[in-house]
């Protein structure tokens, strides 16, 4: 009976290693996407906070690579890309920011209906 306890002890303990860090691992990344959510909202004018355009010259933003996304901002930001409006806001924003915001842009998920 004690060997079945120690058993199940262990059991308990391995699942309680694994569990815990998997949801502060979890609690970390939504914590992530609030924080580039309330700061995307200085892009939602344009972009959308759903990363679909408002405007008819703005680029989708939803489902574009994280990488990617962070480039085309740190370009308006150097000045290596220009846009009227973009390099003026990209010029304000840390590597924090960019961040943030790129990481919720990437993490919006499309769907894709194809005519025909």
């Amino acid at each position: 009976m004690t060997d079945f306890r120690e058993r199940r002890l262990r059991w308990l303990a391995l699942l309680l290693a694994v569990a815990v860090p998997a949801q502060a691992q979890a609690q970390a990344q939504a914590d992530d996407l609030a924080a580039g959510k309330a700061k995307a909202k200085m892009c939602a004018a344009c972009h959308g906070i759903d990363g679909i355009a408002k405007v008819a010259d703005a680029p989708n933003l939803a489902g574009n690579g994280e990488l990617y996304l962070a480039r085309q901002l740190q370009a308006f930001r150097s000045g290596a890309r220009k846009h009227p409006q973009m390099s003026v806001i990209a010029s304000g924003l840390s590597d924090a920011d960019i961040a943030a915001v790129t990481r919720w842009y990437s993490a919006i998920k499309l769907s894709v209906e194809l005519p025909l």
